[in-house]
């Protein structure tokens, strides 16, 4: 048992270190802004029931820095049963100076509207982001400037750029925990990222090249999946066009707000995760099997931490990955601007093997219900 537990922790601490390797060599990237792309640019929204939501990223894309002849936004309704379109169109009329289009989607899921958006844009980049969101002035110009930030070359062969998103952190301990949870999913996919191992990104702050996408068949092949459009159109890239993958080059980053309930949360989540049977990429498969076997093996560690022959080892196991993940997030959470919590933090080493058991179990057992519609996959 002790050999096991030491055997697995240990592989774990390598893993948290090529995480950290990976999130310095992002955070140390090359930056460039002297140079505007003349590329015309197209960003795709999907919406769904964001009557309440919408208006922040309304109001953020008001303030682009991005020369407003060079760029189009194209919003597809996904069959809305609120007045997400009419709060659209009435910001359409009250911007008219914009470049903006309001399509209905022709089939129910938000690939389906994402495609239909891809499919009408004129852009030869195609940026995405949720209608939840709020974006950063200089989103849309330091999205594009990543696809040539090595080399004229680079402008050639980059077909998607990978951008931060992070979760808005206010004073309660509920969006505390949120916001340290998902920048340990956004730290971790950017860091293997930048190692070498495209396997997690978000769809709330993503570009790739129209020709790129049509080239893999869109999102063809996992339509019928109610999330991943993000991570299996990455895959798919990355299969086709292997390293052609990077991440944003600049500390710009998307905000959206954390879930106000504890049952949106886990019914967000549960739509997250249930995506992970249909995953063909070994890596991404190894990756959420090694993770799901190394929390179960951290629930038993904690049984045993007060052990009279296993203790001392096992206490030094759980302190080593108590210290490393905090050093990790905080890191990460530094560059999001978010304040590290050392109660959140704690908290969140006590339950959050446990969380993430229960959703990857529950994921494969039970339906959801996000937005009106219960999962189907």
């Amino acid at each position: 048992m002790l050999i096991y537990l030491t055997v697995i922790f240990i592989i774990y601490f390598g893993f948290l270190l090529v995480c950290m390797a990976g999130w310095q060599k992002f955070v140390k990237g090359k930056t460039r802004t002297s140079h505007r792309s003349q590329e015309f640019v197209s960003v795709v929204v999907a919406v769904r029931n964001e009557e309440g939501s919408i208006s922040r990223l309304l109001t953020s894309l008001e303030v682009q820095d991005f020369a407003r002849s060079n760029f189009e936004v194209i919003f597809v309704n996904d069959h809305s049963t609120d007045a997400s379109a009419e709060r659209i169109e009435r910001w359409i009329k009250s911007n008219q100076q914009l470049q903006v289009r309001l399509l209905q989607s022709p089939g129910e899921g938000k690939k389906h509207a994402l495609t239909e958006g891809i499919q009408r844009a004129k852009g030869e980049i195609i940026l995405t982001t949720d209608a939840d969101c709020v974006l950063p002035p200089d989103w849309i110009s330091t999205m594009v400037l990543s696809f040539n930030v090595d080399s004229d070359k680079a402008t050639q062969e980059t077909t998607m750029v990978v951008g931060i998103v992070k979760i808005q952190q206010d004073k309660s301990l509920f969006s505390k925990l949120q916001t340290l949870e998902f920048s340990s999913v956004m730290g971790t996919g950017v860091a293997l990222l930048e190692v070498g191992f495209p396997v997690m990104c978000n769809g709330a702050s993503l570009a790739f090249r129209k020709k790129s996408f049509v080239a893999v068949n869109g999102y063809e092949g996992n339509l019928h999946i109610p999330s991943g459009d993000d991570e299996f159109l990455m895959r798919k890239l990355n299969e086709q066009f292997p390293g052609s993958i990077k991440s944003i080059r600049s500390a710009s980053v998307v905000s959206t707000q954390p879930q106000t309930s504890l049952k949106k949360f886990i019914h967000q989540r549960l739509r997250w995760a249930s995506k992970w049977k249909a995953n063909d990429s070994w890596i991404a498969k190894s990756l959420a099997l090694f993770i799901f076997i190394f929390q179960a093996s951290g629930i038993m560690a904690m049984c045993l931490l007060f052990s009279k022959n296993y203790g001392m080892v096992v206490g030094g196991l759980l302190a080593g990955k108590f210290l490393l993940e905090g050093y990790l997030l905080f890191t990460v959470g530094k560059r999001l601007g978010h304040t590290f919590s050392i109660p959140s933090f704690l908290i969140l080493q006590l339950v959050y093997p446990f969380y993430v058991i229960s959703v990857g179990i529950f994921s494969q057992l039970f339906e959801y219900e996000w937005k009106g519609r219960e999962g189907i996959f």
